[in-house]
């Protein structure tokens, strides 16, 4: 039945797959991006999550909820982590990060949650109604998404500039 599976699964969700794991083999080497940059990985996999999600908002919408407390809660969680060996360059308006493996798995957890969940919905039709299905799906993709999505607020904050004063001299004290 296993090769079945992957025998009849598009050919999209393979090229898919292979793009994937080609961004996240480059997120492994140290890097320089702009800060609009780091939203571009938590936005697509966002809406690709939601995307995926649509049929089983539509038809209960308090999943729709636990995904979104999920997304906070874990965004809150992840946002307040300091992010090691992160650089803010301010001559290049760029950041620049460490090379790490973290990026690839999440973005292969993710895909084989998402793979696993597509196949047994395609398999039992009837889950997309069972609440005890949908229910731990939506808050384990609103966390993973909500922990993306906080890591990348976390770095943002990194490349905010310091509070200046009326003098231009950046504002050491704390309030």
């Amino acid at each position: 039945m296993f090769v079945q599976i992957l025998i009849h699964t598009p050919v999209w969700v393979w090229l898919m797959l292979a793009g994937l794991i080609a961004l996240g083999l480059l997120q492994m080497r140290p890097r320089r991006l702009r800060p609009m940059q780091l939203l571009m990985l938590p936005a697509a996999l966002m809406g690709l999550g939601l995307w995926s999600m649509a049929p089983v908002l539509q038809a209960q919408p308090v999943i729709g909820l636990l995904w979104l407390v999920a997304l906070v809660l874990a965004t809150a969680l992840a946002r307040g982590r300091p992010v090691r060996h992160a650089t803010w360059l301010p001559a290049s308006r760029q950041l620049q990060l460490p090379g790490s493996v973290v990026p690839l798995a999440v973005i292969l957890a993710i895909f084989s949650l998402r793979y696993a969940s597509g196949v047994g919905h395609a398999l039992h039709p009837e889950w997309r109604a069972l609440m005890a299905v949908q229910a731990p799906l939506a808050l384990l993709f609103g966390g993973i998404n909500g922990l993306l999505l906080g890591r990348t607020l976390g770095l943002l904050g990194i490349c905010a500039p310091a509070p200046r004063t009326l003098a231009g001299h950046a504002d050491t004290h704390a309030v």
